[in-house]
C-alpha cells in the first residue's frame, strides 16, 4: 500500500495562507498579462472575453495544479475530464494563442508556488511584448488583410488585376491559387496591406471593374469578416 502510494503521489497538504498567497499572485500576473495584451494590438477591436480569461486562466489554472499536486491518479482524472470538453472558440491569430499559452505557464508556476519563475517569466515576456512592439511590429501599423478575387478562367488571368493591385496596395503576396468549378473559375488569395486604408471602396470597384472578375472579397486577417464586391 505505501509504494502505491508513492508511485500514484499524494496531493498537496496546503494552508489558507498559501493558496490565497498562490493565487493572489495568479490574479496580479494574469492582470499583467492581459493589461500588456491590450496594449500590444491598439489597432484591433478586442475580445472582452479573451482578455478576461486571459486573466482567469492564470488563477483557474493555478487551482488545478494545487488540486492535483504531486497525485498522478488525479491528473490523469482530470486529462479525462478534459477530454470530453470541446472547445469550439477560434482564436483570432497566433499573437491571441501566444498569450494563452503564456497565462496557462503562469499559471503552472503559480500552482507549484514557483513564484519566481513566474514574476520573472511574465516580466520578461511583457518587456518582450512592449519591445517588439516599439520596434519589429510598428512597422505593421497598417493592418493586414485577406483578399480573395475571383475571376472567369475563360476571359480574365492574373495580369489582368494586376495593375489594380499595383495601384492600391503597400505590399501583396499570394497565398493561394484555386481551380474552381471545374476549371471555369481560377481563385487568387492575397494577403495585402493597403496605401490608405480609406480605399478599401475604391479597391473593391477597381477589381470589380476588370473584365472577368466575378467576385472579390476583403477580410480582415483578424476576425475572417470583411467586405464583398
Amino acid at each position: 500500500m505505501t509504494e502505491l502510494a508513492l508511485a500514484f503521489g499524494t496531493p498537496l497538504n496546503l494552508g489558507s495562507a498559501e493558496i490565497i498567497q498562490g493565487l493572489m499572485l495568479a490574479l496580479v500576473m494574469g492582470l499583467v498579462i492581459a493589461f500588456t495584451y491590450r496594449a500590444s494590438v491598439p489597432g484591433r477591436a478586442l475580445n472582452p472575453s479573451l482578455q478576461a480569461s486571459l486573466v482567469l486562466l492564470v488563477i483557474i489554472g493555478a487551482m488545478v495544479m494545487m488540486v492535483i499536486g504531486n497525485n498522478l491518479a488525479r491528473a490523469f482524472t482530470l486529462v479525462g475530464a478534459l477530454a470530453i470538453i470541446r472547445f469550439r472558440t477560434r482564436l483570432a491569430s497566433p499573437w491571441d494563442i501566444t498569450f494563452v499559452f503564456l497565462s496557462l505557464a503562469t499559471s503552472i508556476a503559480c500552482g507549484v508556488f514557483a513564484f519566481r519563475v513566474a514574476i520573472i517569466g511574465v516580466l520578461m515576456a511583457c518587456l518582450t511584448v512592449l519591445a517588439l512592439q516599439a520596434t519589429m511590429l510598428r512597422r505593421h501599423r497598417t493592418p493586414i488583410m485577406l483578399l480573395r478575387c475571383d475571376l472567369a478562367a475563360y476571359e480574365a488571368r492574373e495580369d489582368a488585376i494586376t495593375p489594380v493591385l499595383d495601384r492600391f496596395l503597400k505590399s501583396c503576396w499570394m497565398e493561394d491559387a484555386r481551380s474552381l468549378r471545374f476549371g471555369e473559375t481560377l481563385s487568387y488569395r492575397y494577403r495585402v496591406e493597403l496605401n490608405d486604408p480609406a480605399q478599401v471602396s475604391d479597391l473593391l470597384q477597381a477589381l470589380s471593374d476588370v473584365e472577368g472578375v466575378e467576385r472579390v472579397i476583403l477580410s480582415s486577417e483578424a476576425d475572417g469578416t470583411g467586405q464583398t464586391s
